[in-house]
């Protein structure tokens, strides 16, 4: 079997055959060949088409398709490994897939390369090409949001929902980028404790849909890139079957770099597109956006505590389809530590994310602003356990055991 190819055992556990409305589905996990390990966040789609799902943070991903497009093949595509490709007609009433991925074979940049190369005029040269590398007309993106709230011994709040992005690149009037709900639900665990009531944010959905259709990162943007010191790795990586950079970058010497940042960035090495950026706020920055732009997180805490930044991280990530990159899926995690007198400290988690499950043009107009989503708290809440059927034909990231 070719290195590219993976390899699947047929488990009868798990997929439901059919679904209503033409589609059908695939459930499986994506692991590491190498070593066992689930591999998280990997992207599952059809071959040739703006269609797919994100697997959750175990491994475990749900694919819903169109019955038309059972002659294609299932892409199954994650930084640092080869994709694995598995034919849909494979796949039977009953069946799941056990997707074991090679990790690609890491080549070294030349001497001569590495020494003429300047990291930042690369990632300079990268953020120049945003206009080549992503779309410069309306599109929308369609796809899966689930925020949590959650500390280590329970999940205290799930919110979900299947959302429209409208991203307008280049408009001159009105919003650039708009967000729409198309179905929502959450789930609540009574009783939350008393420091953690208010503990949200106004509108996790908007800040994981942002792409780069719009332009470059803030905080990479003109004279801020020259905040950072980066590094070029001497090995190639891979994204998606094709070769990449991977950057390294952290605040410069010398410079006072509010909200400051600690990551990595990948580079495709053919189109010069940035298709992941992932990084971690330091800690002196964790303490200053407490004060500055989370501010508003803690706004309507009702509890009395002293409140502790410990950790944000972020991740975005990018796919190629004819010719653009579109935005895969965007997480962001902000890790607070409470104390409040005569208790015991509190760690707790907030995790945003948005997953795109399909790219289509728009004219510019497929969201009104009479149906802007503003605020994620007042999704209808369920009790009982989470039913899959709810979200008929949308895809969505399965949930995890704590979820």
């Amino acid at each position: 079997m070719k290195q590219w190819m993976v390899a699947a055992l047929l488990l009868v556990t798990g997929i439901g055959g059919s679904l209503a409305q033409g589609y059908q589905q695939v459930t499986g996990r994506i692991m590491d060949q190498s070593t066992g390990q689930p591999i998280e966040f990997a992207y599952v789609s059809i071959s040739g088409k703006a269609w797919g799902t994100l697997a959750n943070a175990e491994g475990r991903f749900l694919l819903k398709y169109p019955k038309i497009d059972s002659s294609k093949a299932m892409i199954v595509s994650v930084a640092g490994y080869q994709n694995g490709v598995l034919p849909l007609r494979t796949f039977r009433p009953g069946d799941s897939a056990t997707v074991r991925l090679q990790p690609v074979l890491r080549s070294r940049l030349p001497d001569a390369f590495r020494d003429r190369t300047d990291a930042r005029l690369l990632v300079f040269s990268a953020l120049k090409s945003i206009p080549a590398n992503f779309q410069s007309t309306p599109t929308v993106l369609t796809g899966f949001y689930r925020e949590t709230l959650a500390t280590d011994s329970a999940c205290w709040n799930v919110r979900e929902a299947v959302l429209k992005a409208e991203k307008r690149p280049q408009t001159n009037t009105g919003l650039p980028e708009t967000v729409k709900l198309v179905k929502g639900r959450q789930f609540v665990r009574h009783p939350i404790p008393k420091v953690l009531e208010g503990y949200a944010f106004p509108n996790g959905a908007a800040l994981v849909t942002r792409s780069m259709e719009l332009g470059p990162p803030d905080y990479l943007n003109g004279d801020h890139l020259n905040d950072y010191a980066f590094r070029l790795d001497s090995l190639l990586t891979g994204w998606d079957n094709r070769p990449a950079y991977r950057l390294t970058f952290e605040p410069a010497a010398g410079r006072r770099v509010r909200a400051a940042r600690k990551g990595e960035l990948l580079i495709d090495t053919a189109s010069r597109a940035i298709v992941r950026i992932a990084y971690e706020f330091t800690p002196e920055a964790a303490g200053e956006v407490l004060k500055t732009s989370l501010k508003s997180v803690f706004d309507n805490l009702t509890g009395r505590s002293k409140k502790e930044v410990r950790r944000i991280a972020s991740h975005c990530q990018y796919r190629q389809l004819n010719g653009k990159w579109y935005l895969q899926d965007a997480r962001l995690v902000l890790e607070t530590r409470f104390t409040q007198a005569q208790e015991a400290p509190m760690l707790a988690s907030i995790s945003l994310h948005f997953a795109t499950q399909e790219y289509g043009r728009s004219n510019g107009q497929a969201i009104k602003e009479t149906e802007l989503l503003t605020t994620t708290e007042n999704l209808p809440k369920q009790g009982g356990k989470p039913d899959e059927r709810f979200w008929g034909h949308w895809n969505t990231v399965v949930p995890t055991e704590k979820e």
